[in-house]
């Protein structure tokens, strides 16, 4: 048996470094981020009152506006130091081994009395958290729902356990990390998408300067709730200690839930779609699902796609189909960063070129737990990734080639150009159900997150269909 004491001591030591943003003392956790705005929304309050006064006459006018601006220097001091806590909590968890972690996990998972309230979590995330966490309610069973009820807030947000489920769920879906998030702007996330970023023209020396702009198409996306409720008995974890056996049932159905996000957040993003109820699994459009967005399956279906046949009786190069598309996205103006396919095609490419490459090849990092070859493109050496599951899997195209039956996507993203809106948290969040709840005696957890998608230039990114068969 190995020895397990290396890992237990990194892991006890990454816990001890990151403990106060954890809130192991036992005061809840709050998102630094949202109270800080808070606090910032009660000091203008005051500021405004103060002026008011101060028009009225009943107080002195000077030094008003220097006070305001001495609160609001405060409040982006506060900000800066929570996203720098944040970061610094990231970088630690991200040099563990993943069985480090698991043991971290498991460790935190038992302490009690940790998590944020539900009210309080929800009140300092403003109204769009409350609005979009309203949706949740519908749809689990009625006893449960009273406990996620805000008006009894029995459950818990365990924002302790955040950042290390974080760290799991990027693991296991490492394009997660990839893409950039950013706070949506409602439940519909709604944003301009930009088809031509306009020109610019030479003038004369005292010449007036030409008017001009960027072309934009107002596009939205729904912030979809993705959730999953696991539990355990409150007999089987009397029966797991009675029995001596050495796991923890609680922690086995928590990783369990998040692998199960992470695997459906990245079929939604490649293969899934919202619009249009003809979609499915089988054609371009992608399995329509109408509570979830639409990904880029549907959204890059564009007469700039290439296709290529590598089981035609002359084959046909990926390398170069890849590098066709790579040239529609450089002469619209983007620049592709990464490319995501199947295994399945990974492993014909790489048959391909294995008369070609002599193996010292060069291998490129491209996210936690990823190191992938690059392919020789136009935009230079690009990464080739490959998506762990079904989450790009083959359909009957659009337009059929001859002698086709189905093919496979292979995307090359601009991913400057792509952001995932979210609600609430950016990673996973646990909602801890306390035992009897549901009227059985039953530990219940909530994990759910609350995501879109945004392709805010499709003409900066493309993809090469490669027949599966």
């Amino acid at each position: 048996m190995s020895d397990i004491t290396p890992t237990v001591r990194n892991a006890e030591e990454s816990l001890e470094k990151i403990s106060g943003f954890l809130g192991l003392s036992g005061t809840p956790s709050a998102d630094p981020v949202a109270l800080a705005a808070q606090q910032a929304a009660e000091i203008q309050a005051q500021a405004a009152q103060a002026a008011a006064q101060a028009a009225a006459g009943s107080v002195p006018t000077e030094g008003i506006e220097n006070q305001f601006r001495s609160f609001m220097d405060q409040i982006a001091a506060k900000q800066a130091a929570a996203t720098e806590a944040r970061l610094n909590v990231k970088r630690e968890l991200r040099k563990r081994e993943t069985d480090e972690l698991l043991y971290m996990f498991a460790k935190q998972a038992r302490a009690k009395s940790v998590g944020t309230p539900l009210d309080f979590w929800l009140a300092s995330g403003g109204q769009m958290r409350m609005d979009g966490f309203g949706q949740l309610p519908g749809q689990v069973e009625p006893d449960v729902a009273r406990a996620i009820d805000t008006s009894t807030a029995t459950a818990l947000i365990r924002q302790d356990l955040e950042p290390i489920m974080y760290e799991l769920f990027v693991r296991e879906f490492p394009g997660f990390e990839r893409f950039r998030r950013e706070p949506a702007n409602g439940l519909t996330h709604t944003w301009n998408q930009v088809t031509s970023y306009g020109d610019a023209q030479f003038m004369g020396e005292l010449g007036t300067v030409t008017d001009d702009r960027s072309n934009y198409v107002r596009q939205t996306t729904n912030v979809a709730i993705i959730a999953t409720r696991r539990g355990v008995s409150l007999k089987s974890q009397f029966a797991v200690i009675a029995g001596g056996a050495g796991f923890n049932p609680e922690q086995l159905e928590l990783l369990g839930g998040n692998r199960a996000l992470a695997h459906r957040m990245q079929y939604q993003i490649f293969s899934g779609h919202s619009t249009d109820n003809t979609g499915t699994a089988n054609n371009e459009l992608g399995l329509y699902d109408p509570n979830a967005f639409t990904g880029l399956r549907s959204i890059l279906n564009t007469a700039r796609a290439k296709n290529v046949d590598p089981l035609a009786s002359t084959p046909q190069d990926i390398r170069r189909a890849i590098n066709q598309a790579a040239v529609e996205v450089i002469q619209q103006g983007g620049r592709v960063s990464m490319m995501w396919g199947s295994p399945l095609d990974k492993e014909v490419f790489d048959a391909q070129q294995d008369k070609n490459v002599q193996y010292i090849n060069s291998l490129v990092n491209v996210a936690v737990g990823v190191t992938t070859n690059a392919v020789n493109t136009v935009f230079g050496a690009l990464p080739y990734g490959v998506l762990v599951g079904d989450a790009i899997g083959s359909y009957v195209p659009e337009v059929l080639p001859s002698g086709w039956t189905n093919a496979r996507d292979l995307y090359l993203l601009d991913e400057s150009t792509i952001t995932m809106p979210y609600l609430g948290s950016e990673g996973p969040t646990i909602l801890d159900i306390p035992i009897g709840i549901s009227g059985q005696l039953t530990h219940l957890f909530i994990i759910f997150g609350m995501w879109g998608l945004a392709v805010k230039a499709p003409t900066f990114n493309n993809k090469v269909r490669i027949r599966a068969s």
